[in-house]
């Protein structure tokens, strides 16, 4: 772990040390604690980093030692309760000392960062407004301000003040990722891609290490459904981490991390992809083999899945079933999920004579399938308790509908008298995932809105 004692020492450097050795420390302490993988130990390099490599705030640094004891206590003591998280703490001693020391930048700085860590980014922006107004050289201060924006959704704001930062530092990784995140949380894909390949023309110019800026492209290929240049870009972050054993085990570590995300939004093939790349580079990593078993299980399902599609042996409403069953979202509470599985049970319910032929079939030839939704196949093919399986969902349905009537928005007030057996129609458009989308993109449903 990185000791904070001094900004000096973070950095392995001197205090004779001129602007390019700060650099240089800067880039290989980047490169051993590259930020997706050690945040903390990051964020205190580029907290160094950022107050030394300017002339202005490294002279107020250097002045600490010169200030009164009372207050060299306090903004040491400051310091060392913002990095161990008392925030409340920290806010107490660091205001103490702006009052003795109102134009010192360096605290209030400091002070903005605990602001934002007691969720207070109104007093943050406050400060960081002004302290990139009166130092506007300092990429530092655009860099904080930048980020408070963000934090508060501000992100046109918060891009116009990266930019600038950049302008000033295009050294700085933090900068290109802060930029980065902006634009992929707007959704923003292609200003998003274009900032990358923006990032890795300077870094290849200037010889700093770019693995970072790769991390982020793979993100963005994947996201933006860029799958040529997603497998591309894997081969050549591969390629690159074999150079230098050193990296191989953090590019492992991210694919890894990166191969878990993408399969939890359900994108098996490309999560598959993501950690053959992460295992062949650390093959004998026993977490990674763990993922990989994980993946490869769930990329199998999803392949019978694709299969059962073609199946016409089998009604097709099952396959759109069991695929929401693979996308539904994390959260069990989630209302929209519980109605939109309903409407699918339902469609079977209605119709269970001849559906049991087919949950028949795919129990015997698609058993992982089947496992999937096991408790409530079993209750179809159960002609015992039929009558008790019909009275169960004209509940669900009375339930739901006071829930989120206007999921139910029917003319026919008898559509669920499911216990006179009457025919159930699904209370919206039934669109099959193969049909062209209703928003009229052209796309196929299960590629467009069927597949968020």
């Amino acid at each position: 772990m990185i000791s904070m004692k001094d900004y000096y020492r973070t950095l392995n450097i001197t205090k004779n040390a001129t602007v390019a050795e700060i650099k240089k420390a800067y880039f290989a302490f980047v490169r051993k604690y590259p930020p997706d993988r050690h945040p903390d130990e990051f964020m205190k390099i580029r907290e160094a980093y950022e107050v030394l490599v300017d002339e202005n705030t490294r002279q107020q640094y250097d002045a600490v030692d010169s200030m009164p004891d009372i207050v060299k206590v306090y903004f040491k003591e400051g310091q060392k309760a913002l990095e161990n998280g008392a925030v409340a703490e920290a806010i107490r001693l660091l205001e103490q000392v702006v009052k003795a020391y109102p134009r010192f930048s360096v605290v209030k700085s400091l002070l903005g960062d605990a602001y934002l860590e007691n969720e207070n980014s109104g007093k943050a922006i406050r400060i960081f407004e002004e302290l990139a107004t009166d130092e506007r050289n300092n990429a530092g201060f655009a860099r904080q301000l930048a980020q408070a924006y963000a934090l508060r959704g501000w992100y046109k704001k918060a891009v116009e003040q990266f930019n600038r930062a950049l302008s000033l530092d295009e050294d700085n990784i933090s900068l290109w990722l802060g930029l980065i995140d902006c634009y992929l949380a707007s959704k923003d894909f292609e200003n998003a891609k274009e900032t990358v390949q923006n990032g890795l023309d300077v870094s290849n110019q200037k010889g700093w290490d770019n693995l970072e800026l790769y991390f982020h492209i793979v993100q963005i290929d994947i996201f933006s459904g860029d799958h040529i240049n997603m497998k591309k870009h894997l081969e050549e972050m591969k390629n690159k981490a074999l150079e230098k054993d050193e990296e191989k085990a953090h590019v492992a570590w991210f694919l890894g991390t990166l191969s878990k995300k993408i399969q939890d939004i359900g994108l098996y093939e490309e999560s598959a992809a993501t950690i053959e790349a992460a295992f062949a580079l650390q093959p004998d990593d026993e977490e990674l083999y763990k993922i990989k078993r994980e993946i490869d299980a769930q990329y199998g399902i999803y392949a019978q899945l694709r299969k059962l599609e073609e199946d016409t042996a089998i009604k097709s409403s099952l396959a759109e079933m069991l695929e929401f069953e693979l996308h539904i979202c994390g959260n069990k509470y989630c209302l929209d999920c519980k109605v939109t599985q309903l409407f699918f049970e339902m469609d079977v319910i209605a119709e269970i004579m001849p559906y049991r032929k087919d949950i028949l079939r795919l129990k015997n030839s698609y058993p992982e399938l089947y496992n999937l939704k096991k408790d409530f196949f079993d209750s179809v093919l159960n002609h015992k308790k039929e009558e008790y399986l019909f009275d169960i969902y004209r509940k669900k349905i009375n339930k739901y509908k006071k829930l989120c009537p206007e999921r139910f928005e029917l003319d026919d007030a008898n559509e669920y008298e499911y216990y006179n057996q009457k025919p159930y129609r699904r209370p919206e458009p039934k669109v099959g995932r193969n049909d062209p989308c209703p928003c009229g993109s052209g796309k196929k449903y299960k590629k467009c809105c069927g597949g968020s």
